[in-house]
């Protein structure tokens, strides 16, 4: 397509249409009139778009980016930017005067053609031009009406006014504000961490609030200020928010002590006061979610809002919980969390604040709901082990398993962890050298509960001392009666049997005829050595050293054992009656050196 007559870059779709007619040497009713071209006729936009870039030499698509065309009843849409219908001035053609000259000074055969219309001109809130420093004025003369809006004719109408206005420019301050909102609708670019993300009237919104509120505080009604006054509130939101979220972090920070003053409901407009409102009533649309999310994760940094302060909607990154927001979130009632929190130390037992005034670091809050979350009292610890309450506790014991101890001040139950529990089961399941197989040598633990208790055996089983088998149905829980042991290993592991080179107790009666509590007391004076072993049953049982007992009977002799029999004690009393005994524990329980006795 023969690009002939160009659209500029900042040229309004209507502000082109005039020029282009008056390049043709018409007014634009009259093109429009004999063209059909009604730019301002919802209905046949398209069509006329299509038809003035095909006579122009213009892309469609790009003419119709250039448009004012309204979305409701409040906005327009602007070259792309959305501004307000309030904002937008379509009086009288208003212009930067300096502009328009130089525009007309490239000459050519109608000068006037090459004067085009900036989007910025019909901005109300932008009155000067930042390239010449001067302010924008507007003509006298008003347009005739609606659909008549011809720029171009309006100029040469009115060239003396327009070139008196050059003359008599009013030089104007420049801000930054200026700057950024003329550029940005022209479509020249800009650059601002915060507000580019935002539409443009949210920009321009945010900047009168935030100026607004550091000049005349919270409560100020934007709508009410003079337009004067509003003007100089958004240049300095703009410098403040110049630095991005920076610097509307700092705005917030000022206001962040409010929280403590304000009460439970509006608590967002009672913090940020104007500023909370605006964003709130925009919180659902995607282009304020980042300035939405950097406000809403500030305030849960600084304060302990909850999903019901319905602080900006849902989200967020949260730093504090109050009690409040933590039994919503997490299910647990207010009064078991203040219990939780007293027997962790983070809230003093007499703290009389109200659930929602009580600050707790998300992280340890987050960590103690865990930990509630994954207890478990002792009644489910026994069903899924299939274990007794002393089998638990010997395992807790032996630190197979942990309780926690909340029994103090607050008045709750020791829970297990389920999480520990499974990752104890699961270590097992790891370990078991057969599921399916059964073996007749292996036994479940219950069988060798007389000599070892289960939490022994499960330590040699976890240390991979002792083999183990689990036999259960396919797809049920493993529980302690599922494993299978060999009980000869668990014996031999438990000391079980007489250990090599002692006695029993039985042997040592034959050689010493004494009863058990004297021969205790002969092992008491340091003559006979003795060990403990486990007996069949598992009871612990003396045994005595071969070495000892042999060499304790080469050198003394019980009565009995000089008697040999009972018939004889009468001749052996008169025997032994002037030979003083070893030990005499009463009547026949009596010890002789075997040299006194003539042996």
């Amino acid at each position: 397509m023969t690009n002939s007559f160009p659209i500029a870059g900042p040229e309004t779709l209507l502000g082109f249409a005039s020029r282009y007619a008056c390049y043709r040497g018409v007014r634009l009713p009259q093109l429009m009139r004999l063209t059909g071209i009604k730019i301002w006729h919802y209905a046949s936009f398209e069509t006329a778009v299509s038809r003035l870039g095909a006579m122009s030499g213009n892309d469609p698509t790009v003419l119709a980016s250039h448009a004012l065309r309204p979305q409701d009843a409040a906005l327009h849409l602007l070259r792309g930017q959305m501004i307000s219908r309030r904002d937008v001035f379509r009086e009288a053609a208003r212009f930067c005067p300096h502009c328009v000259c130089q525009d007309f000074a490239t000459g050519g055969r109608r000068p006037i053609a090459n004067v085009y219309c900036r989007a910025s001109w019909l901005n109300k809130l932008l009155t000067v031009c930042p390239d010449h420093q001067i302010e924008l004025v507007s003509l006298s003369q008003k347009y005739l009406g609606y659909a008549r809006e011809d720029f171009s004719s309006a100029l040469t109408d009115n060239w003396a006014e327009v070139l008196a206005a050059a003359d008599a420019a009013t030089p104007a301050s420049v801000s930054a504000y200026d700057r950024y909102f003329t550029s940005r609708l022209n479509g020249n670019g800009a650059a601002n961490e915060l507000l580019d993300a935002l539409p443009y009237i949210g920009a321009q919104r945010i900047c009168e609030i935030v100026g607004a509120m550091e000049t005349y505080g919270d409560r100020v009604a934007i709508s009410k200020l003079p337009f004067e006054e509003l003007q100089k509130a958004a240049k300095l939101g703009f410098d403040i928010l110049s630095s991005g979220y920076e610097g509307l972090r700092s705005i917030l920070q000022k206001r962040d002590h409010r929280r403590e003053e304000s009460d439970d409901k509006g608590v967002g407009k009672q913090l940020y006061g104007s500023l909370y409102t605006y964003l709130h009533e925009h919180a659902q649309k995607p282009e304020f979610a980042p300035v939405v999310e950097f406000v809403r994760d500030h305030a849960f940094s600084v304060h302990a809002l909850g999903p019901e302060n319905n602080f900006l909607g849902s989200g967020g990154v949260r730093k504090l919980h109050s009690i409040r927001s933590a039994s919503v979130q997490y299910g647990i009632h207010p009064a078991t969390l203040r219990k939780m929190l007293h027997a962790s130390d983070l809230l003093a037992p007499d703290c009389d604040l109200r659930d929602l005034k009580v600050s707790i670091p998300a992280e340890q809050m987050d960590a103690l709901a865990a930990r509630w979350k994954d207890g478990v009292p002792m009644l489910y610890v026994r069903k899924r082990l299939d274990a007794s309450p002393q089998v638990i506790t010997q395992l807790t014991e032996a630190g197979h398993l942990t309780a926690s101890d909340r029994e103090i001040d607050h008045k709750l139950k020791k829970f297990y962890s389920s999480s520990q529990i499974e990752a104890f089961i699961a270590r097992i399941e790891d370990l078991a050298i057969d599921q399916t197989s059964v073996s007749t040598d292996m036994v479940p633990l219950k069988h060798c509960a007389p000599f070892m208790v289960y939490a022994e055996i499960i330590s040699l089983i976890l240390e991979e001392k002792l083999a183990v088998r689990i036999v259960k149905a396919a797809g049920a829980q493993t529980t302690l009666s599922h494993l299978r042991v060999n009980e000869a290993e668990v014996r031999q592991a438990a000391g079980v049997g007489i250990p090599a080179g002692y006695y029993d107790t039985r042997v040592v009666a034959a050689r010493l005829p004494l009863t058990v509590a004297n021969l205790g007391k002969v092992v008491e004076s340091g003559m006979i050595e003795t060990t403990q072993y486990r007996g069949p049953n598992g009871v612990a049982t003396t045994a005595y050293s071969k070495a000892s007992i042999n060499a304790f009977t080469r050198t003394y002799i019980c009565f009995r054992k000089l008697a040999r029999q009972r018939s004889n004690w009468e001749k052996t009393e008169q025997r032994v009656a002037d030979v003083a005994p070893v030990f005499d524990f009463g009547g026949t329980e009596r010890v002789y050196r075997k040299a006194d006795v003539g042996l």
